[in-house]
């Protein structure tokens, strides 16, 4: 196998590799087992602990903590408790040897034992609980409840499941073997300070009577439960509770009960003999090879360091920062760990990432999560893509679910709105949910009100999990609230769970989760043939060698939710027939078995087909949306409604809840739906519809989608244009922005020459309302239609609109960090500007132009223009000092903003200094700060960052960063990481990630992305060179497209360090060489860049024994560094560099060779080359 952390192939049996010294297993030290994990799978003990009382991690074994003394084996019932005094379920087989003599054979026994066992511990594990065998003695301690009692109701509850499985299996053995197993509980009360290992009642229940009269009787009396007082307090009230005797325990007289739990346990004997063991047929061992393989290549997947969410890899990297937990797991196991996770974090959010094929059926994620017991309501919402087209859809949604509005548009007048009176008096929440536009002007007021409005909602509705199906799909604007209450989540008593799309990842946009211990995201792979087989084998038995089951195993690539869909199949198309036991064939004949999931579901939707009124039902509450209230359903009209809901739930496309229709998986179901039925079929359901649930003069994207199917291209845009009215009068901009561009598509299909001159003029205007209203709130999503409304209004004079167009999209660009395309936008306004002076005595002083100056540092500085950065930025500053701030302050901009935007521009103008090796940044700051008083004095960490890039001392660091400084942070955790440096690159990327997360909180993109470049950095030491490849590939892409000159440079270099790493000296050469062309072209950047790419020519020259081209390189390297004053320690020693052979060179890297860096303006196709 291979070490995780190092990749060394190592022995598969190893314990530790000897490389890295990683643990890769665990040896149990009461039973010997090996282990790769924590708790020992045979017996349950907990291996490795963490001291309760001081954090030391110790063996569990050693009995004492090595730092503090501490009891090891209480602390870990200290740690895995959430209350002081629970109970203990003790379960013991007191004829368990016995049984040899029934079964026949001390192999049958074994086996008996091990089949035993497992129900005890799958039950344990499915309720979040640990089972512990010590000795003979199951022990299961319920103390992941927050009170005694409720751990009392747990553990009662435990017993009844456990002893319902332990009947089944004894009445098995008294019809095959005339025979029962005894099962002895007990239920005792225990306080976490109490000896672990003390299990024992000090009670006999051996000698309590077990008398046997007829058939069902013995079986019920091979089991009894005793309790203590305490428990019996607890439970009293709800249980049949008969006293027994007292009895001295721990010198303490304590009084016995039975607990009488025979009415909870059903006894039913099998009406045939016991299967015989089933086997896995032939074929399915033939598949586990290429199940092997698709599972490799699925991990690969989910795991891939193309991810950019593999930088948190904990298996490499520990950052400490990092609180959030990231689990990989099959498929199959995904109910387990949502039921887990909340029952240990019964407050938090959890996230489960996979694509479409397993996705888990979304009633057993309901189930999981009622089970967990921690929830008074459990709301479930799907996103789908229609959302994007009404305002803040997925509240609308929500809001619709609580209060249980209905549906239908000519119902609206029975939604009662008066329970939001005092937190909504202006009606803002009827506008919503009956999409009403509001007369208000301030649609960015109204926006922020509504955000208020959903968290006083949130507020209101405790202990509720909300389960967000598909949440990938949800409305931007509805995500951007969620976004501000996520990072308010401490203050509300909601739970969240949601899942998406294997390409999204909920922590990319809300980067403060990742500190979060409550935020999990669990990402699903295959689960192996093999697992899906075993865990319904029994059902299964019947069919698991035809051919019909063959196909469908091939098919089902490790998706549990393909093998029931297909399951499903057959037996509708009469293939199958099932009923609680088993499966049979019943009429084996020729049926297309399809192979994905979406054409298995489209071929169930067409055997439906053959029940009309269930077919024009389901297509009729599926294009409603994802939850049908009853109301909206009667007034549908169908005579035979509950029969149709009855059928349709029994094959699973519906579901009720709240007195409302709901749809599992509801967008695979609708997308194939709409696939499935004719057009002719389908205007028959819309006339229906809007005949029966709409109103004439209500929009709808409902209606709107429905016309688009039926070619109604007039009224269809008629929808899209009232609803985008609406959007922007309840400031939901990007639903707005969504309708509008359904507008212009439309527009776009005309084929009257007649129309064209009007269209195009409509079209014009709205552009420039997307322009006007949008340009702030969605850089990303409105460029190319504020770029097209641009050329249009430089065709005219308007130079005052076009520079109020330019100013927001400047904006935009900054925000999104595209340099280049805020660069052009510059020039282009500055060029539009009459001459102008920055000084304020002039009569030409234009503030704005002032204000472009200043604006115009940051973007020279990050598209890597230093020399023209310290030009401007020189000039501009010595406009500047206290007398002159106001006067030079544009009249829109407050005090704060402009000194602000006037203290980053120094930071710049420090770091170009700095960067440029020319200038003394302490002499830089001292003039400044006489004139100007608001430079912050941790403006200081750029002149220790001075001293570290020339490899002088670094003293006094102060650690305090001002409140006013963005660099700050970012600076002084760069330094400190590489201050600290001692050779551990673990430490030095926990290091950088602080840089990082203060990078990102101040929008200073540039300095982010080194971050992240110094992670992969550490991760290439490490030797994680595929990882490093990729996040080294990620930034290279985004500083080539968004013109970060500089840290381009910066990223070629550490990727031919990278490729020198791993012996690929062709690879290395061309990167280093297309870099120095391009480098000593270019005389405005950091000749610092200029001296490590000769370092590594040379380093590349010596392992290509061209020495003498090699002492040209390091000869110039030295005199750069001699000429600046950079203490850089040059290792020229020959030994250092034998070449070893090549490794295969990958066309990819073959597409570096070609064009890698090539220039500015061409290097996208040599990035993309990686």
């Amino acid at each position: 196998m291979e070490c995780p952390k190092c990749g060394l192939e190592i022995d598969d049996k190893a314990m530790v590799c000897p490389n890295c010294k990683k643990v890769l297993k665990l040896a149990c030290p009461i039973c010997k087992t090996i282990n790769e994990s924590n708790t020992c799978r045979k017996c349950g003990y907990v291996i490795i602990t963490k001291c309760h009382n001081c954090g030391k991690i110790n063996q569990t074994f050693t009995k004492k903590c090595k730092k503090c003394g501490f009891d090891t084996e209480k602390s870990v019932i200290m740690n895995e408790a959430n209350t002081d005094d629970f109970v203990m379920l003790t379960i013991d087989f007191p004829n368990m040897d016995e049984m040899k003599t029934y079964l026949g054979s001390a192999k049958l026994l074994n086996k008996f034992k091990i089949n035993l066992d497992k129900i005890i511990n799958d039950y344990a594990k499915s309720i979040g609980l640990r089972r512990q065998l010590i000795g003979k003695t199951y022990v299961i301690r319920c103390d992941k409840d927050y009170t005694f009692n409720s751990s009392a109701a747990t553990a009662v509850k435990a017993a009844i499941e456990l002893l319902n499985l332990i009947t089944a299996m004894n009445c098995k053995l008294t019809s095959k073997k005339n025979a029962t197993v005894r099962c002895n509980m007990f239920l005792l009360k225990r306080n976490i300070e109490d000896d672990p290992n003390n299990f024992d009642s000090g009670y006999n229940i051996s000698l309590l009577n077990q008398n046997t009269k007829n058939k069902e009787e013995k079986i019920l009396n091979t089991f009894q439960v005793l309790t203590d007082d305490n428990v019996t307090d607890a439970i009293g009230s709800d249980y049949k509770i008969s006293p027994l005797n007292s009895v001295m325990v721990n010198d303490e007289m304590v009084m016995f009960y039975e607990v009488d739990l025979r009415e909870f346990v059903k006894v039913e004997y099998p009406e045939e003999e016991e299967d015989k063991e089933i086997e896995i047929p032939n074929f399915v061992q033939n598949m586990l090879i290429e199940q092997d393989k698709l599972d490799g290549e699925a991990l690969n997947n989910l795991d891939s360091p193309g991810d950019p969410d593999a930088i948190y890899d904990i298996e490499t990297i520990n950052f400490d920062e990092i609180n959030a937990e990231f689990i990989r797991t099959e498929n199959i196991d995904v109910l387990f760990h949502i039921l887990n996770k909340f029952q240990s974090v019964p407050k938090g959010i959890v996230a489960i990432k996979t694509a479409e094929m397993y996705k888990p059926y979304t009633l057993k994620v309901l189930n999981a999560a009622a089970q967990t017991g921690q929830f008074n309501n459990i709301i479930s919402i799907t996103c789908y893509d229609e959302m994007k087209y009404s305002p803040y859809s997925f509240f609308r949604d929500l809001v619709s679910a609580i209060f249980e509005y209905t549906v239908s548009q000519k119902l609206f007048f029975q939604n009662d709105f008066s329970m939001f009176a005092s937190v909504d008096p202006d009606g803002l929440i009827k506008d919503l949910i009956t999409l009403q536009k509001r007369a208000d002007n301030n649609t960015e007021d109204t926006r922020y009100i509504y955000f208020d409005i959903f968290l006083t909602l949130l507020q209101i509705i405790p202990k509720t999990l909300i389960f967000i199906e598909d949440f990938d799909k949800i409305d931007s604007s509805s995500y951007d609230v969620l976004r501000y209450l996520f990072e308010a989540f401490e203050q509300l008593d909601i739970s969240i769970l949601l899942s998406y799309d294997k390409d999204f990842s909920l922590h990319r946009d809300c980067h403060f989760l990742l500190s979060k211990p409550y935020y999990t995201e669990i990402s699903l792979k295959p689960t192996s043939f093999e697992k899906l087989i075993e865990e319904n084998k029994i059902y299964y038995r019947n069919i698991l060698n035809n051919f019909y089951f063959q196909r469908v195993a091939k098919y089902a690539c490790g998706s549990s939710l393909f093998i029931d869909i297909a399951i499903q199949y057959l037996i509708e198309s009469g293939v199958y027939a099932a009923d609680d036991d088993s499966i049979e064939m019943i009429n084996p004949k020729t049926i297309i078995i399809p192979s994905s999931l979406d054409k298995l579901v489209a071929r169930r939707l067409n055997l439906l087909q053959d029940d009309e009124a269930a077919m024009k039902f389901l297509t009729s509450i599926v294009l409603l949306g994802t939850r049908i209230d009853m109301g909206t359903i009667d007034s549908l009209g169908y005579q035979n409604k509950d029969e149709i809901i009855e059928k349709l739930s029994d094959m699973g496309f519906m579901y009720q809840y709240n007195n409302c229709i709901y749809f599992p998986n509801y967008n695979l179901l609708r997308d194939n739906l709409l696939t499935t039925i004719s057009k002719i079929y389908l205007k028959e359901v819309a006339e229906e519809l809007f005949a029966k649930v709409f109103n004439d003069d209500m929009p709808s994207p409902v209606k709107a989608y429905l016309y688009g199917l039926l070619g109604d291209e007039n009224n269809e845009r008629m929808q899209w244009e009232q609803l985008a009215d609406i959007n922007l009068s309840l400031g939901d901009f990007s639903s707005y922005l969504n309708c509008t561009n359904k507008i212009l598509e439309l527009l776009d299909k005309n084929t009257d020459p007649e129309q064209v001159e009007n269209i195009e003029n409509y079209k014009l205007h709205l552009y420039e309302d997307i322009s006007n209203n949008l340009y702030d709130y969605v850089p990303d999503k409105t460029s190319d239609i504020a770029e097209i409304t641009l050329k249009n209004l430089e065709k005219s004079t308007d130079t005052d609109r076009i520079i109020l167009l330019c100013n927001k999209m400047i904006n935009g660009s900054l925000i999104a960090g595209n340099y280049n395309h805020a660069l052009e936008l510059t020039h282009k306004v500055l060029s539009l500007l009459p001459p102008s002076s920055l000084n304020p005595s002039d009569a030409n002083f234009n503030s704005y132009f002032f204000l472009m100056s200043v604006i115009h540092i940051q973007i020279l500085f990050n598209i890597g223009a230093l020399a023209d950065c310290l030009d401007i930025g020189y000039k501009v500053l010595n406009i500047i000092n206290n007398q002159t701030l106001s006067t030079l302050k544009p009249d829109y901009m407050s005090d704060d903003d402009f000194r602000s935007l006037i203290v980053d521009s120094a930071g710049y103008v420090a770091l170009a200094n700095v960067l440029l090796l020319v200038g003394n940044v302490d002499e830089f700051l001292k003039i400044l700060r006489t004139d100007l008083n608001c430079i912050p004095q941790s403006y200081d960490l750029f002149i220790a960052l001075q001293n570290l890039l020339h490899g002088k001392k670094v003293a006094g660091l102060s650690q305090n960063v001002s409140d006013n400084d963005r660099f700050g942070a970012i600076i002084l955790n760069i330094i400190n990481a590489f201050l600290n440096f001692s050779g551990d690159y673990t430490t030095f990327a926990e290091d950088i990630y602080r840089a990082k997360v203060a990078a990102k909180r101040n929008r200073l993109h540039q300095l982010e992305l080194f971050a992240d470049l110094m992670i992969g950095y550490a991760y290439m030491q490490l030797g994680s060179y595929k990882k490093a490849d990729a996040i080294i590939y990620k930034i290279i892409k985004a500083t080539n497209n968004n013109g970060m000159t500089t840290l381009l440079y910066v990223a070629w270099y550490i990727m031919s360090e990278l490729h020198l790493k791993q012996n690929k000296y062709d690879v290395a050469f061309g990167i280093v060489n297309n870099s120095l062309i391009q480098l000593e072209k270019n005389n405005t950047t950091s000749e610092y860049l200029l001296m490590l790419f000769k370092y590594n020519m040379y380093k590349v020259m010596m392992f290509k024994k061209e020495n003498e081209k090699a002492d040209i390189c390091i000869s110039h390297a030295k005199y750069i560094a001699e000429k600046y004053g950079i203490n850089f320690t040059f290792d020229t020693d020959a030994s250092h560099y034998i070449a070893v052979e090549d490794d295969e060179v990958t066309l990819e890297e073959a597409g570096i060779l070609a064009d890698a860096p090539a220039s500015q303006e061409d290097t996208s196709s040599g990035s993309e080359g990686v």
